[in-house]
């Protein structure tokens, strides 16, 4: 990742592209936490990514990337419900711009990123049988719609897991999320 910051700061704009594409769903996601609607919750991740490209020089590592993008996409959030105070109620509002809520929610986002990076290195079969699990399918309604059996829908399952402690190694407390 070292690399990919390093690249992106000498204008590289496909290593850009490749850290846009990782990290645009999850600010998303954590824009959505602060404003509920997807449109403007795309719209500031999108601008704190581009916020950082034109800053780039400023960053040497991926810690100090990160906390750029959460801090600008939080404030940018805040300020936007600021600007519509009146639909919203101030108590609401500051218990956004608490520091337990900023660390409550980028745990969740930091949780999500790294289980859904090890569960996309899964064999094909594991990880669609994961995703499907994750979007609250059963085991029969699974072995259904891949036409397979449910034990091996079961089985896949066992082995789908033990492969993420494996990844997952010192994290391996986040598989209770999933």
């Amino acid at each position: 990742m070292k690399q990919l910051i390093q690249e992106i700061k000498s204008g590289n704009k496909e290593s850009f592209k490749e850290f846009f594409e990782d990290f645009y769903p999850i600010l998303c996601s954590f824009a959505f936490k602060f404003l509920k609607t997807t449109d403007k919750s795309e719209d500031v991740a999108q601008e704190a990514l581009v916020k950082y490209w034109e800053r780039r020089d400023d960053f040497e590592d991926i810690k100090s990337v990160k906390n750029f993008l959460y801090v600008v996409t939080r404030n940018h959030c805040l300020n936007l419900l600021k600007q519509s105070k009146r639909d919203k109620d101030l108590d609401e509002i500051n218990m956004l711009e608490s520091n337990s809520f900023l660390q409550e929610t980028l745990l969740d986002q930091e949780t999500f990123h790294l289980v859904h990076k090890v569960v996309s290195e899964l064999p094909d079969r594991q990880r669609v049988i994961i995703e499907l699990t994750l979007k609250g399918i059963r085991n029969p309604e699974i072995a259904l719609q891949l036409q397979i059996t449910e034990n091996t829908v079961k089985t896949s399952k066992r082995n789908a897991f033990r492969k993420l402690r494996e990844l997952l190694k010192e994290n391996y407390y986040l598989l209770l999320f999933i």
